[in-house]
């Protein structure tokens, strides 16, 4: 019995051969179910839905930047994680413990009411709990990322992407329009803990899932010798690399930028604009479904054409849809927040699938979960430092109103105006440095 469990382990984990073009098929597969999982789990544990609990525990708006901002602190583990996966034969394992082990940790959450008392020591534990959460996911993305692009078909990577996106957002606009009219309901009945419950626990399980699925994909034979480079090297090489850098600068603004303002917006709807959970879900579900449709699109049009032609479009669009959110009132809401949160949920995973693809190709293969490593660690703890900057910027607008074309701009959309800026001037840098020529 303990022998077969072993040969079973080795056979997941540890397999020494080449994978047959049937692994592959089969591992594709598998990637495409297991994208909508981890965005579900993602979708009831972060966001609009996630802000709504700390809120029903009383926590401030500024907390809620903050904690929403954990994620880019967490990701400064992916600076030194490449360190051992470039030194592991076999990586797999290791990657599928991580990754179950962040969304249980961040889906735990909700056993914090039922254990400890006070606000202050329930918001904290949160804390503690997510931080430790996303500090797994850090540590996990550079294997995970590497590992799904070497399953991904090299030819038409666009358009398979493309497929696994499309299947991750038909999933979460069911789960989001079920999770909002569900929340809805226990909040009218003064039942909001047993709609979060249920929220959570659905998270959780879903993690077990995840980690089945993640499990059996196959994961390719490494055929070169890991990298024998000290820690030091492996962080310099990708930053001193002048082919590459331009990719981190620009990476730096942009996250910079996004960070400074993304945890407001959720707060935005919510307290400012008091909108129901439904009609956010709702909005979400309408993106998701057109998102389905460009992202198939975005695909196409990068096989065709190229992925720094893709980041340029979406990034435009996005850096838009912020400068519009300084113009959102309670009056025009429902017609403004509609089209920006649709125009930035089609764009997002266009512009995250060709930014991931453009890392991909401009780093050299030695070394490369290396350099997607060091890359999202210097951008996501610099975009830590501006959700910190956005937060206390916040504050110290907390009773200014800006008078902007005959229309009063509050403190959260100040910071939405200033992060279209930066984004805008991310964009030079892609435009100026990061030459179609170079991305075959």
């Amino acid at each position: 019995m303990l022998k077969k469990i072993r040969n079973r382990i080795n056979r997941l984990y540890f397999y020494s051969q080449d994978l047959s073009e049937r692994d592959y098929q089969q591992s594709r597969l598998r990637l495409i179910f297991s994208g909508p999982t981890a965005s579900m789990i993602n979708i009831l544990t972060a966001g609009s839905f996630f802000i709504g609990y700390l809120v029903y525990l009383g926590a401030g708006e500024q907390y809620c930047a903050i904690i929403g901002a954990i994620p880019q602190l967490g990701s400064i583990l992916m600076m030194f994680s490449p360190y051992l996966f470039e030194r592991l034969k076999h990586r797999k394992l290791l990657i599928c413990l991580s990754c179950f082990l962040f969304r249980f940790s961040v889906s735990s959450v909700i056993f914090i009411p039922y254990l400890i008392s006070g606000r202050a020591h329930r918001l904290t534990a949160i804390m503690i709990l997510y931080t430790f959460g996303f500090l797994a996911a850090g540590f996990v993305t550079p294997g995970l990322s590497h590992w799904t692009l070497s399953v991904a078909p090299e030819k038409n990577r666009g358009r398979f992407l493309a497929v696994k996106d499309i299947a991750s957002m038909s999933c979460i606009s069911i789960v989001s329009i079920i999770t909002g009219r569900m929340l809805d309901y226990f909040k009218v009945a003064n039942k909001s803990m047993i709609g979060f419950s249920i929220m959570f626990g659905t998270a959780l399980l879903l993690s077990s899932i995840d980690f089945i699925l993640l499990s059996h994909i196959e994961e390719p034979l490494i055929q070169r010798e890991p990298v024998k480079l000290s820690l030091w090297q492996l962080i310099k090489t990708p930053l001193l690399d002048t082919k590459y850098n331009k990719m981190i600068l620009f990476l730096v603004i942009w996250s910079f930028a996004v960070q400074f303002s993304i945890s407001f917006i959720p707060i935005f709807m919510l307290s400012s604009l008091k909108l129901s959970y439904t009609f956010i879900s709702s909005i979400s579900v309408a993106g998701n479904v057109l998102g389905m449709i460009t992202t198939y699109l975005w695909g196409h049009l990068a096989d065709r054409t190229s992925w720094v032609h893709l980041l340029k479009i979406n990034g435009f669009i996005i850096a838009l849809c912020y400068l519009g959110w300084s113009f959102v009132t309670p009056g025009n809401a429902m017609i403004l927040v509609l089209i920006l949160q649709i125009a930035m949920t089609c764009c997002n995973g266009a512009f995250m699938m060709a930014s991931a693809n453009l890392q991909f190709n401009l780093s050299p293969v030695t070394g490369k979960t290396a350099y997607l490593g060091v890359t999202s660690a210097v951008s996501y703890v610099i975009s830590f430092l501006g959700a910190i900057l956005g937060s206390t910027l916040y504050r110290s607008l907390k009773e200014v109103k800006i008078n902007l074309l005959q229309h009063y701009v509050s403190n959260i959309q100040v910071l939405f105006l200033i992060t279209g800026i930066m984004l805008m001037t991310a964009l030079l840098v892609i435009y100026k440095y990061i030459k179609r020529s170079i991305i075959k």
